[in-house]
């Protein structure tokens, strides 16, 4: 009986080890921040290669890198999915304001929390 018990065991901690899918976006993200990733994730066409994690003006908050697209702006949002601001892109320096600030000065990168591979 206890052979079948470690047999079973150990079966059942290999089905759990090997049936976990690793997520590619980091842990820790509000949720509508990670259904915008996945939404990306499926339509390529949207434009995003990167989303970082900021802190600016005391909050954290998601810059979603459009990369090499034709303007390729960051598109800043809050935790609950509101942009607050475009910035960077063709604009110029006038562009890099965000909630008043500079938002390339201001900001400091936290991490990346998702990237397409």
């Amino acid at each position: 009986m206890k052979r079948q018990s470690l047999i079973l065991s150990a079966a059942l901690s290999l089905f759990v080890i090997f049936s976990c899918k690793k997520s590619d976006i980091a842990s820790g993200i509000p949720a509508c921040i990670r259904n915008e990733i996945s939404a990306h994730k499926i339509d390529p066409g949207k434009g995003v290669d990167r989303v970082n994690e900021y802190l600016f003006q005391n909050k954290i908050v998601y810059g979603f890198d459009h990369g090499m697209i034709a303007d390729g702006q960051l598109e800043v949002k809050d935790e609950s999915c509101n942009t607050l601001c475009f910035v960077g892109g063709f604009g110029g320096p006038a562009v890099n304001i965000c909630n008043g600030e500079n938002f390339f000065q201001a900001a400091v990168l936290q991490r990346t929390i998702w990237e397409r591979k």
